[in-house]
C-alpha cells in the first residue's frame, strides 16, 4: 500500500512541478476545485461554485489531481448528458490522475466522475472556455509580474505539498 502511495506522489508532484515550469505564454493553469482537488463534492454545488469565479479561455489548461482508480474524468459533448450524467456518448474519458486537460477550442465543455454515483452527487464540472481571456484591469510592470508569478509559484507549490501530506496521511 505504501508503495503505491509514494508512486502517486511521485506521478502528482511530477505533473504539478511540469505544469509550474512551462512557459507563461502557455495560458492558466487551473486546478480543478482549488484545495479540494477532483475528489467527492461536499455538496452538489462545489464544482460549480468553483467554475463560476475563473475566467477560462483557450489556451488555459485544466489539472484534475486525483486518485486513479478511485475517480476518473469523463467528458460529454452535450449539456443534456452532463444533467444527466450519462454515459452513453462520451468525448474522453481520462482514468490515470492527475490529468491535465489543455483547452483548444472555445465553447461549453462538460465533466464528470463516471464512478459509482460521484457525479450524482456532484462530482461534475461545466465551463465555457472563451476565445481570448479578459484584460487585466492594469497591465503590471515587470518587477509586478515577477513578484506575482513568484506567488503563483509558492501557492501552487504550497498547494501541492499539501495534497501529498494528505495523501500519504
Amino acid at each position: 500500500m505504501m508503495a503505491s502511495k509514494t508512486h502517486y506522489t511521485i506521478l502528482l508532484l511530477s505533473a504539478v512541478m511540469a505544469s509550474l515550469f512551462t512557459g507563461s505564454a502557455a495560458g492558466v493553469y487551473h486546478i480543478v476545485g482549488a484545495g479540494k482537488g477532483w475528489w467527492m463534492a461536499p455538496n452538489k454545488t462545489y464544482y460549480e461554485d468553483w467554475a463560476r469565479t475563473r475566467n477560462i479561455s483557450i489556451g488555459d489548461k485544466l489539472m484534475f489531481l486525483y486518485r486513479s482508480g478511485v475517480y476518473n474524468i469523463v467528458e460529454v459533448p452535450t449539456k443534456e448528458l452532463f444533467d444527466k450524467c450519462s454515459m452513453k456518448i462520451i468525448t474522453n474519458r481520462y482514468q490515470n490522475g492527475p490529468t491535465i486537460i489543455e483547452l483548444t477550442q472555445q465553447g461549453p465543455r462538460y465533466y464528470f466522475c463516471g464512478v459509482g454515483k460521484h457525479c450524482e452527487v456532484g462530482q461534475k464540472l461545466a465551463i465555457n472556455v472563451s476565445a481570448v481571456a479578459p484584460p487585466q484591469p492594469d497591465a503590471p510592470n515587470t518587477s509586478s509580474a515577477t513578484t506575482s508569478t513568484g506567488a503563483g509559484l509558492r501557492y501552487l507549490t504550497g498547494l501541492a505539498v499539501c495534497v501529498v501530506s494528505e495523501l500519504l496521511m
